[in-house]
């Protein structure tokens, strides 16, 4: 912006401001405001090593800050060419939208008034990540605070103690110190005797676990008559 225009001239500043800031939302030219301005052949040579004069460094932060808030000047509009001017050209598409700073400014835009560079976003659509200079005034263009959210509520205090103690609350389940091993249940009913008509006999003694009477053969019959009250089926 200094090196741009005639170097006292804040509408100048604002004026080649503008049209970096469009080359650079346009999506055809590099996407960082450095690498707009370093381009060659594009802005004056040296523009990122000359040493800028310390008396025009104020006026020059108050015009780059308020760039940088999303404001442009008024007629510069779409435009990212400017020439000195005074200067004549021959091309039929250079369409001039403002003179500030000793220089015109133009779209180029085709014989149906169509601009045929891409068009830039609009200045509010381009959110700039910045230092406020100091001393430079706020623009009306301030995105609000955002302000911590308070987490006292969820800290507890903590006092470290010499000798913690840890107590078990009651409902603690107790594990024994010994399993007992499960055993086989006695129990009363016992086979005592070979079977008779086929009916099982039941006694009310006392046996011990697992002891079971084998039962003995059975009588044989004596012709058609069994021995006791012993039936046997033939088949």
């Amino acid at each position: 912006m200094y090196f741009e225009s005639e170097r006292s001239d804040p509408s100048g500043y604002m004026a080649v401001g503008t049209v970096v800031m469009n080359r650079l939302t346009s999506g055809a030219y590099p996407p960082t405001i450095c690498g707009v301005v370093a381009q060659e052949k594009q802005f004056a040579p040296g523009v990122m090593t000359r040493e800028v004069k310390d008396q025009a460094k104020p006026d020059l932060e108050v015009a780059a800050s308020k760039i940088l808030r999303g404001e442009r000047h008024p007629q510069v509009k779409d435009a990212m060419f400017f020439h000195t001017e005074g200067l004549r050209f021959p091309y039929d598409n250079m369409h001039y939208v403002a003179y500030a700073g000793g220089n015109a400014f133009y779209e180029k835009r085709g014989r149906d008034g169509e601009l045929q560079t891409p068009a830039p976003l609009p200045a509010y659509e381009v959110a700039m990540n910045y230092v406020p200079a100091q001393g430079a005034p706020q623009s009306p263009f301030v995105l609000p605070e955002t302000q911590p959210a308070s987490m006292t509520s969820a800290v507890a205090a903590f006092t470290p103690v010499s000798n913690p103690t840890v107590t078990m609350p009651q409902s603690a389940v107790v594990i024994p110190t010994a399993v007992p091993i499960p055993t086989p249940a006695p129990t009363d009913m016992a086979i005592s005797g070979p079977l008779s008509s086929g009916e099982t006999t039941y006694t009310n003694t006392p046996m011990p676990a697992s002891t079971v009477v084998i039962p003995q053969p059975r009588p044989e019959f004596e012709g058609n008559t069994p021995a006791g009250n012993s039936l046997r089926v033939r088949g």
